[in-house]
């Protein structure tokens, strides 16, 4: 199969060749390091990352790790960034309007809209999405190991939502998974991208427990959004 070379605009680095029409998901998919718990950004254009606002944290780093199986195999390019907008309406007291854009220094041109962009519709149906995130696990000699993960599970009804939730299930949200499972502690990433088919469907907020065994996961519905993301896209 052809192998297309993808060339970032960045002083240094470079990043693996991705076969014609398999273009993973994890090339849009960005490690958030920073002083507290990493989160994950997604590449909503060339320029643009967009994440939960709960991770704008001190020593906030953007690492782009262009598909790679671990953080063994590469250490990542750190992208420098520009600017940050949080939602204005988002507080440290509320999940509400948790989002966060962060402006890259430089564009990435692989970025295509015809591989993964906003939701056009508000949807209130079942349907199979991908979670990806970073697994924490320590090594042999105790040292922290960072591992791409992604795990397939379904949108709930609002219904649902509401009934599991209770009061804390707000109008611009959806959540995904159940409340039954293992209450086993597990060292994951405090945001990451529910994408479904080609569409950026959300950003997970908070979860009500481990995502690995089978808690709620509880996103930012980005179709509420898009209005609020494409104008900061579009004039800063």
């Amino acid at each position: 199969m052809k192998c297309v070379l993808v060339v970032l605009l960045m002083v240094t680095g470079a990043v693996p060749c991705a076969g014609t029409g398999e273009f993973n998901h994890m090339f849009y998919v960005l490690y958030l390091k920073s002083s507290y718990q990493p989160c994950v950004g997604t590449l909503i254009a060339p320029q643009w990352v967009i994440t939960a606002a709960h991770c704008f944290l001190p020593d906030l780093q953007v690492i782009f790790h262009g598909g790679y199986r671990s953080f063994q195999d590469t250490t990542g390019e750190m992208i420098p960034y520009k600017k940050i907008f949080i939602h204005p309406n988002f507080t440290v007291t509320s999940p509400k309007s948790d989002l966060m854009l962060i402006k890259l220094s430089v564009p990435l041109t692989f970025f295509s809209n015809d591989t993964l962009h906003l939701p056009a519709l508000l949807n209130d149906e079942v349907k199979d999405c991908m979670i990806h995130t970073w697994l924490q696990t320590t090594d042999f000699f105790g040292n922290t190991v960072s591992t791409p993960y992604s795990m397939r599970t379904q949108l709930n009804p609002h219904l649902n939502c509401r009934r599991l939730l209770d009061g804390k299930f707000l109008p611009d949200m959806f959540c995904m998974g159940n409340t039954l499972g293992s209450r086993d502690p597990c060292q994951v990433v405090a945001a990451a991208p529910a994408i479904c088919g080609s569409e950026l469907q959300g950003v997970m907020s908070w979860a009500t427990g481990c995502i690995l065994t089978g808690h709620t996961m509880v996103f930012t519905d980005l179709h509420s959004y898009s209005p609020w993301i494409k104008n900061i896209i579009s004039t800063k």
